[in-house]
């Protein structure tokens, strides 16, 4: 005998849904989160859509990630984020949105100033945490790359970014 459906739906709760896969088997609860509201509608996708307006400059302090050593883990399916970058990029995350951002729609550059310590030691391994925080909370684009990328050293307890429209740069 064939059903027209492959399982049974009961919904005693609004936040819950029970499926019965089949005559017999064990009820599988599913649960279901509660909506969110909706950004504000632009009529533009991406970047473009954050309410937060566009800049050509932005400068905003965030605390040093994690040395370079421990950014990822080696794994049998390859090399994972660890646990204490997770951690930092949200914490840097909402640091960085308590700020109130704006954010950069197209190329830009990134300069960077941190204190001299032993997580700042490696300006290059810096970038890639950085690029990805930003692209994280919205500011840039999502996986791009900074047309120019600058660091000094400088007094502080924190980094302090700047990130600008590279055309106006």
């Amino acid at each position: 005998m064939t059903f027209p459906a492959p399982f049974r739906v009961f919904s005693p709760f609004s936040s819950t849904t029970i499926l019965v896969p089949r005559a017999g088997a064990r009820p599988l609860r599913v649960e279901t989160v509660k909506p969110r509201a909706a950004a504000p509608k632009t009529g533009s996708f991406g970047l473009s859509a954050e309410p937060r307006p566009a800049a050509r400059t932005i400068t905003v302090h965030v605390p040093a990630p994690p040395p370079a050593s421990v950014l990822y883990v080696p794994t049998a399916k390859g090399l994972v984020r660890s646990e204490a970058y997770e951690e930092w990029l949200d914490q840097a995350a909402r640091r960085l949105n308590a700020q109130k951002p704006g954010r950069i729609g197209a190329t830009y550059a990134l300069e960077v100033v941190a204190p001299r310590n032993a997580r700042t030691r490696q300006f290059g391994a810096l970038e890639r945490p950085l690029v990805e925080l930003l692209g994280r909370c919205r500011v840039i684009r999502r996986g791009l790359s900074p047309e120019n990328f600058s660091a000094s050293y400088g007094a502080g307890a924190e980094l302090t970014l700047t990130v600008s429209d590279f055309l106006s740069a």
